[in-house]
């Protein structure tokens, strides 16, 4: 994270007399470190326990809150002020107190807003090496609310105002490409793009050739890969694929999705996604898959719910393509079974999601090797296949629409009530295509 000059705080010098700390830069720090704790591996080493009774990250990080009581920490305002707050809401992030961590995020927000950082203006007066730091500050603010605001659904403040920080003239070229690269994926996230993906998904709120566009933008908004370091690259590869299965979910609500379609607006579209997550996470080294802690997590298992719900809809269909996808998500699954030395807790509400689809029930505690899931295509078990008729295409697609509708599509573990009334909020009901079919869907996901 390139907003942190290591040598400063690495150096032990710094420490050698605690009482010369400000309670700004020991909230700073104790808010730094609660939040590189919680995303620690679980085999990863721990620090000596502060408190017998109490996790460290949780300790440190009321000890934060608890010194920030007493002084005047709002004003003045400082870069401290904007980073940690910003740390804060990462520890209660991974933590999913979501409601504390959007908080935090948007008071580092306020304090960013307060100095300036968000007018491009404000740098011309600083000093250059100090402008280089808040405009890497800045924009780690911009990638973060745009992607905590897509993933929860939320408003977003920040935009791409200032210009991006200087890559080669940095102290670590490497890191600051693979930011500014990442800084690029999310501007293609614009306001439109957040909007109809938090709006009315019973309204019209996007068309095909948007769509389009918008899956061209996140192809071409972060190309320049090479020369960045494995952490990046995953995050990077990753997140853009989490991207594109967000947009070919808004197509789905629109009616743009129609079976065999082109591009991004194919039926099949997320078997391709996730077959591009899958090369892109089964060769990678587990410390830098699992750096990036809770945020990697939900996305592969977004992707993963989303390819789930594209399986059970065209249950039947025994094509080299579909029985793939069912390869591509054993995969999925089994990473997020191992994540962070432990198993994610995304697992059981999409083992509950495929129960019936995978050959195996939610009840079991291991799952296949991918090794044994891939090996052969043509050799998969009979119970590997629903034993359910194919549905048309057009019954596959309502049935996605109609997830979609009702806010369904890609969330793992949330099944259709029994008693949930084929009828949108306006009234009308659903039209034929929509439902044709649903009640075997629905059949097979309910939750026991």
């Amino acid at each position: 994270m390139p907003v942190i000059d290591r040598n400063f705080y690495l150096d032990s010098n710094f420490y050698n007399d605690s009482n010369a700390l400000s309670s700004g830069m020991y909230c700073f720090l104790c808010a730094l470190c609660a939040a590189t704790i919680v995303q620690l591996d679980a085999s990863t080493p721990q620090p000596p326990p502060l408190h017998s009774g109490k996790a460290t990250d949780d300790v440190l990080a009321e000890e934060c809150l608890r010194e920030r009581r007493a002084f005047d920490y709002i004003e003045p305002t400082s870069t401290l002020s904007v980073m940690t707050s910003f740390f804060l809401f990462a520890y209660y992030g991974n933590h999913e107190k979501h409601g504390k961590a959007w908080h935090y995020l948007q008071e580092s927000i306020t304090f960013a807003e307060n100095l300036d950082m968000d007018s491009e203006q404000s740098y011309a007066k600083l000093d250059p090496v100090e402008a280089q730091w808040r405009r890497r500050l800045y924009w780690l603010l911009f990638i973060t609310e745009r992607a905590y605001a897509v993933q929860r659904r939320k408003h977003t403040r920040l935009h791409a105002s200032v210009h991006l920080p200087a890559v080669f003239e940095s102290e670590d070229p490497q890191l600051l490409n693979g930011f500014v690269n990442l800084a690029n994926l999310f501007s293609a996230v614009d306001d439109s793009f957040v909007s109809a993906w938090r709006g009315s998904r019973r309204q019209s709120l996007c068309n095909e050739a948007w769509l389009a566009d918008t899956q061209k933008q996140l192809d071409a908004a972060a190309l320049a890969l090479d020369n960045i370091s494995e952490t990046q690259h995953l995050d990077i590869s990753v997140t853009r694929e989490w991207l594109h299965v967000l947009a070919w979910q808004m197509g789905v609500s629109n009616g743009l999705i129609w079976g065999r379609g082109e591009g991004g607006m194919r039926l099949d579209y997320p078997i391709e996604l996730a077959k591009k997550v899958v090369e892109i996470t089964s060769g990678a080294n587990a410390l830098a898959l699992n750096s990036h802690g809770i945020g990697m997590e939900q996305k592969l298992s977004d992707i993963a719910g989303c390819l789930a719900d594209v399986l059970k809809c065209t249950a039947g269909d025994t094509s080299d393509t579909f029985l793939e996808g069912k390869q591509y998500l054993n995969v999925l699954l089994q990473t997020l079974s191992r994540m962070r030395g432990k198993e994610s807790r995304y697992l059981k509400p999409l083992m509950s999601k495929v129960e019936g689809l995978m050959g195996y029930e939610l009840s079991n505690q291991t799952l296949p090797l991918p090794t044994e899931a891939t090996a052969s295509l043509r050799g998969l078990p009979n119970d590997y296949l629903m034993p359910s008729p194919r549905y048309s295409l057009a019954d596959s697609v309502g049935m996605l629409r109609t997830l979609s509708m009702s806010g369904n599509l890609g969330m793992p573990g949330l099944a259709m009530l029994q008693d949930w009334q084929q009828r949108r909020p306006s009234g009308r009901i659903y039209d034929e295509y929509e439902t044709k079919g649903l009640g075997s869907w629905n059949g097979a996901t309910q939750l026991g």
